[in-house]
């Protein structure tokens, strides 16, 4: 089983969106059992529930964020995954500099998906800030999607 983790900064915005997608495509291609798909946040600070509009914009995409609970990133969550996905450059230099031997395992997700932009926070925003960030966590979700595919069959 491969083990993808998805960090931003306190778990309740982006990365529980782009875990929800991610789940989403390993249910419909049938590999929920060889991709674990997990978030954490840089700076969670306890177990908070994703942010209103965050559940609202992924309940539009039927998916829901009901039982979600924010996770403080530990060092354990970090040598436990196979591919780490952040959604900014300070994420991955965050963990980076905490434990700088996972460097081949931690990227952005835009990097991931080939591009060089930041996932922004829409934490503030108002629902349509979260729905134009869910949109661009879903694009670079299909971008992203093949590469974990492959990762995971090299798992089995």
């Amino acid at each position: 089983m491969v083990s993808v983790l998805v960090v931003c900064t306190g778990n309740t915005c982006r990365s529980p969106m782009a875990e929800a997608l991610l789940k989403q495509k390993a249910a419909d291609a049938g590999l929920s059992g060889k991709v674990r798909i997990a978030s954490a946040g840089i700076a969670a600070g306890g177990t908070f529930p994703a942010s209103q509009h965050a559940y609202s914009v992924m309940k539009e995409r039927k998916l829901d964020l009901g039982s979600h609970r924010s996770h403080q990133l530990t060092a354990e969550d970090i040598h436990a995954a196979d591919l780490i996905l952040t959604m900014t450059k300070n994420h991955q230099q965050a963990i980076l500099s905490y434990l700088p031997e996972v460097r081949n395992k931690v990227f952005t997700l835009p990097e991931y998906a080939g591009l060089a932009a930041d996932v922004a926070d829409p934490f503030g925003g108002d629902s349509h800030v979260y729905r134009l960030c869910a949109d661009q966590i879903a694009q670079l979700v299909d971008k992203v999607w093949e590469k974990i595919v492959v990762l995971a069959g090299k798992k089995v």
